[in-house]
């Protein structure tokens, strides 16, 4: 821990010029469903990459472009030989309306109560700018004892369809990978440092129900024009029933079995009905009501409604009877699930419903189903021996001792990535819970941000011995 101490101490001396380079870095408005700023990001990442990196490739693909970078180990080599840790971040960040909520400018960074406010400062770039420093400073004191890769994706927040092409196109550069860390979301609620093994994958559906030429008064022809919200309603109840479980055929075949370093884990957790009650201000629990209340939100896979809309309310009420319905889902996947089958599934509940009568058939024949984002779980078991020197890198780190989290409930598109190099992955964030991704006044403590830089510094510390 002496050498080490130099290389945290140097991080420390320079922390406000590292803070003037993020700042910079947040400045650039780089929105990935709208290609605003994510050349001016990419470049931006090229020239910072340039004066730190012994590799650096930027790689032009059909969407946003994908970096990659790598330094190489410049101390004397440990008895097991170098390893190689591959580090994923994404410098596109999301849409930052509504504008009118923001305290100050989404893109012009600004500390206040010891928080930096800006979009992306949490998801993503202060993250993985907080690993770019630590191995920057690391190899000014040459300590840096294994080979690391970084890869920064620019279609994060779309779903990263087009990384795929990076990965065949540069598979030597992933070939030597032995594990691969993601800094990403915010910590457990509890407010403590967290790995995470994997995370859920998901499907997003929607199914458009047009039943109608035009929308009716509902006196004029009620009775007789069907409804599409009603009639989508009745297609939703064929597919949970009361107590929360998916009445899709086949939905659960697939669905893994805990082992039981995750089952301890996950008991360790100890959440609580009323912790739940209160963090969310609600009085009862969806889901599968016979399934334990921590396992629903990480070993289960769900069913949602995340939208429903026909007509109008309100102040824009009219009394008529819609000539249209849409409903978007998504389900949320667990390991063994894949996304492909989960469509499928889908398709045949729907085709099985015409089959049962005329009106049925009418009825579905009038959807249209589509599908949009949809990636596979990942999952790392937690008894690997990478396991110990995680938990204890973080635990020097933050001061704590870190909350393992075996499975996300929330969802990466890092299965691609996970299918190329089959190599353990591990989420170990440095934003804290209430970072408010996606969300008006994203922030980032400035506390958390330099505990990131410490911990990824003692994490190629100690991945760098051998041991």
């Amino acid at each position: 821990m002496v050498r080490v101490s130099k290389t945290i101490d140097y991080f420390i001396n320079r922390k406000q010029e590292y803070l003037k380079d993020l700042f910079q870095y947040l400045r650039i408005p780089s929105i990935s469903n709208k290609k605003e700023g994510v050349k001016k990001a990419s470049i931006w990442l090229r020239d910072w990459l340039k004066s730190s990196a012994d590799f650096y490739k930027v790689i032009n693909t059909s969407g946003n472009p994908v970096i990659l970078a790598e330094w190489e180990p410049n101390t004397l080599k440990g008895e097991n030989g170098y390893r190689t840790v591959l580090i994923y971040g994404h410098y596109d960040v999301q849409s930052p309306e509504p504008l009118d909520q923001w305290i100050s400018p989404p893109f012009e960074p600004e500390i206040r109560d010891g928080r930096i406010y800006a979009r992306g400062v949490g998801d993503n770039k202060g993250q993985h700018y907080a690993h770019l420093v630590a191995i920057e400073c690391t190899t000014k004191f040459s300590q840096l004892g294994l080979q690391v890769k970084f890869i920064l994706d620019g279609e994060e927040e779309s779903g990263s369809p087009h990384l795929d092409e990076v990965l065949n196109k540069e598979k030597e550069f992933f070939n030597n990978v032995d594990l691969v860390f993601v800094s990403d979301g915010p910590a457990d609620p509890s407010w403590k440092p967290t790995i995470s093994f994997g995370a859920r994958g998901i499907v997003t559906a929607r199914i458009y129900l047009h039943s109608a030429n035009n929308d009716v008064h509902s006196g004029n022809f009620g009775g007789i024009q069907p409804n599409p919200a009603l009639d989508l309603m009745r297609i939703l109840q064929t597919m949970v029933d009361d107590n929360g479980r998916c009445l899709i055929s086949g939905f659960y075949d697939s669905v893994f079995t805990p082992d039981e370093e995750s089952l301890r884990a996950a008991k360790e957790l100890n959440r609580t009905p009323e912790l739940y009650k209160k963090s969310l201000g609600i009085d009862y629990f969806g889901g599968e009501q016979d399934i334990p209340l921590v396992h629903r939100v990480m070993f289960r896979p769900t069913f949602n409604i995340r939208g429903f809309q026909s007509g109008n309310v309100r102040e824009y009420a009219k009394t008529i009877i819609p000539k249209d319905a849409v409903v978007e889902l998504d389900f949320r996947l667990v390991p063994h699930q894949k996304p492909n089958q989960v469509q499928e599934l889908v398709q045949i509940h729907l085709e099985n419903l015409k089959a049962q009568s005329e009106r049925w058939k009418r009825m579905i024949d009038r959807c249209k189903v589509t599908y949009e984002a949809g990636f596979a779980p990942i999952y790392t078991p937690l008894d690997l021996p990478w396991t110990k020197i995680l938990v204890k890198s973080v635990k020097e780190g933050f001061g704590k001792l870190p909350v393992k989290i075996p499975l996300l409930g929330g969802s990466l598109p890092l299965f691609n990535l996970y299918q190329h190099m089959k190599k353990p992955m591990y989420i170990i964030p440095f934003g804290q819970p209430d970072q408010g991704n996606h969300a008006p006044n994203e922030n980032l403590m400035l506390e958390w941000f330099e505990k990131g830089v410490t911990t990824s510094i003692l994490l190629l510390k100690n991945l760098g011995m051998g041991s």
